[in-house]
């Protein structure tokens, strides 16, 4: 078994970042009601993870930072700001917030190019979470921090368990945000 974190973490949470992906594949970035769903999700959730961050920490800044790109946007779309649920009083392995929110940034380049396609003004005018550009030397520290964890050791399970509960976080977030009226991709046959 390899004995690199990193590795042993993409694998066993690997079916839980392939259920947010499925669900959020759902949300057709290019209309008005989908985009604002997506929003809304990310918003709800970072605002929920924040609560783990440790204040004044990169994770928490960046979060911060996100947190506040989400609002603008969901304000330009007109689009009211989803309830998040604070989470439950455990404590979360920061290595696993960050894993989650620096992985996130760069899926969320992905995802640009898809909400590129909107033709709907009010859309492409909601550039700020888009416009966050990922941090290649944060993404690259967490590799690093992860890689010097035994992946047989007690902190490294708790980290697998960490990302296992944040991702889903934004799955249940994601599945309520579908409960909802919202126009979305028809799903493939």
């Amino acid at each position: 078994m390899n004995q690199d974190l990193r590795h042993h973490l993409r694998h066993r949470t690997q079916s839980d970042h392939e259920n947010v992906d499925r669900v959020m594949s759902r949300f057709d970035l290019t209309t008005l009601k989908g985009f604002s769903g997506f929003l809304a999700i990310h918003h709800s959730s970072f605002r929920a993870i924040q609560y783990f961050a440790t204040a004044d920490s990169p994770t928490r800044l960046a979060l911060d930072e996100m947190v506040q790109r989400l609002s603008a946007d969901l304000a330009t779309l007109g689009a009211a700001e989803a309830d998040f649920v604070v989470p439950s009083a455990k404590n979360i392995d920061g290595l696993a917030i960050d894993y989650l929110i620096e992985g996130s940034r760069l899926g969320s380049q992905i995802l640009k190019r898809r909400w590129m396609a909107a033709e709907d003004p009010r859309i492409r005018n909601a550039t700020a979470y888009f416009s966050l550009p990922p941090d290649p030397q944060r993404w690259r520290a967490v590799c690093d921090q992860l890689s010097a964890v035994p992946a047989q050791s007690d902190r490294a399970e708790a980290i697998v368990e960490d990302t296992r509960f944040l991702f889903g976080l934004f799955y249940n977030t994601a599945r309520t945000q579908l409960g909802q009226t919202i126009r979305l991709l028809e799903p493939a046959v």
